[in-house]
């Protein structure tokens, strides 16, 4: 979503980042931001069906007959691993794996079983990542009839608010994640760390690379998961996109009908403070790291611009 936060931080040179219960009186709904269009002269794409549910929650909708009978759906939340306290490095990626095992509806496994009679293939069709600053959820349907969109959205709604985050499940998962770390551990990963110290130095983005941290994965309680998770699985930080060849009218539909009674469960969770960019003098830094390819890098940073998106602005 469009908040009024950026990574406070430019590059000269980019990198890529790998990467039914009571509702208590202190939950709210709060609104959400609006959409870039809005505060901005730059048109919007008029083949796209924006819209807002009352609870906050977004959806862009756009036919797209090409393939043929197909469509893709993303469901992104507004939050990653910027928003995890000290004590939570890591939960923000492995909460995602845990909407996959167990909701409330859909038990343990039955996620990917019933995904599968469909004709989606884990990984292929069926997958999810996690970012700094977002997460989303992606499933690539083969068809667009009632059974397979209505299952798909059904099932989306499920993870990001219906995930039960059973104890032996975060146990059994726990090593699937330190597993992934031992995997992305690569020269590439350490050098990128490297980098963002130097880039970075004392801002959060600079110790919030989405694996976390090993302790925490291995050690955190279930309640830590589910603070996380109620605190920013939320409509105001959620936005579907379903692109595909199906009838814009009925898709609208049927995303409302899906998630029009999502209500959040806890208060909204703070945006993160991600620091300031420290003045900075000439520097120079040289990183040996065997497996990695020979380069001169040349970098500035800046504060980030946060004026509006306008036709000025890009000129």
């Amino acid at each position: 979503m469009n908040r009024a936060r950026r990574l406070l931080l430019v590059c000269a040179s980019s990198v890529a980042l790998f990467a039914g219960v009571a509702l208590p009186a202190v939950a709210q709904v709060a609104p959400s931001d609006p959409w870039a269009q809005a505060s901005s002269d730059i048109p919007s794409d008029s083949a796209v069906r924006f819209g807002t549910l009352d609870n906050g929650m977004r959806y862009a909708i756009l036919r797209n007959a090409t393939p043929p009978g197909q469509a893709s759906l993303r469901l992104r939340i507004d939050a990653g691993s910027l928003m995890e306290n000290e004590d939570q490095l890591g939960l923000a990626h492995f909460t995602e794996h845990m909407a996959f095992n167990g909701t409330t509806n859909i038990p343990e496994n039955d996620l990917l079983r019933i995904l599968e009679r469909l004709g989606l293939a884990f990984g292929a069709d069926t997958n999810a990542a996690t970012g700094f600053d977002q997460t989303f959820y992606q499933l690539e349907l083969p068809r667009t009839n009632d059974e397979t969109v209505d299952t798909a959205l059904r099932i989306m709604r499920e993870q990001v608010s219906e995930a039960l985050f059973a104890a032996e499940a975060i146990d059994e998962e726990r090593g699937v994640i330190v597993g992934e770390e031992r995997t992305r551990n690569t020269p590439q990963l350490r050098s990128l760390k490297a980098q963002l110290a130097l880039w970075a130095p004392g801002q959060r983005i600079a110790d919030r690379l989405p694996i976390g941290d090993l302790e925490i994965i291995r050690t955190a309680p279930r309640e830590r998961f589910v603070a996380f998770y109620e605190a920013y699985y939320r409509p105001s930080r959620a936005t579907m996109i379903a692109v595909g060849d199906f009838d814009v009218d009925v898709m609208e539909q049927k995303v409302r009908a899906a998630f029009a009674d999502w209500t959040p469960r806890a208060a909204d969770g703070p945006e993160p403070d991600l620091g300031r960019v420290a003045p900075r003098g000439p520097e120079t830094r040289i990183l040996v790291e065997p497996g990695i390819q020979s380069s001169v890098q040349i970098n500035w940073t800046r504060d980030p611009d946060l004026d509006p998106d306008s036709v000025s602005e890009r000129r």
